[in-house]
């Protein structure tokens, strides 16, 4: 994210543990447009705030997919419950309805379906390939068989 000179697939700099955004009341405008999951789903409990929970999640490519992106010092927050538990019953509906879960630990990406958990490797492009700076949740598009880099504004 420029604004705030964020490189790609990184944690913002102004994020503090157990405390959220440092900048949050005089954060740019590519920040307040970014959409946290955790604000905006009323039934999921003060666990699930990223700062505590260990990753921040946000709806892509029009509501088929939740990206779940995880703080890299803590790469396995993911499958801490209740989130464990609770993504494998997301992915059972998704499968049906509902959107797919990717979980991105840095540039590399994991599809949660009811099943399994399938690595799907190091799918992001690097900040240098892609030749700019963007928000945690710059990501891929496409179906889990052909995932290619996109750029999304987010925090």
């Amino acid at each position: 994210m420029e604004s705030i000179a964020k490189p790609l697939f990184t944690w913002c700099r102004h994020f503090k543990k157990s405390a959220g955004c440092g900048i949050y009341e005089e954060r740019p405008h590519d920040c307040r447009a970014f959409i946290c999951y955790w604000l905006h789903v009323p039934n999921l409990g003060d666990a699930w705030r990223p700062d505590r929970a260990g990753f921040v999640m946000h709806i892509a490519d029009g509501g088929s997919r939740l990206n779940i992106e995880v703080e890299p010092i803590n790469p396995q927050a993911w499958k801490a419950e209740p989130f464990y538990s609770t993504f494998k019953t997301w992915a059972a509906k998704g499968n049906q309805r509902g959107p797919m879960l990717l979980v991105w630990v840095g540039r590399r990406c994991f599809e949660i379906t009811p099943d399994a958990d399938i690595d799907r490797g190091m799918v992001r492009a690097t900040s240098r390939q892609l030749g700019r700076t963007a928000g945690v949740g710059a990501s891929v598009q496409g179906s889990s068989a052909g995932l290619r880099a996109r750029n999304s504004p987010v925090n």
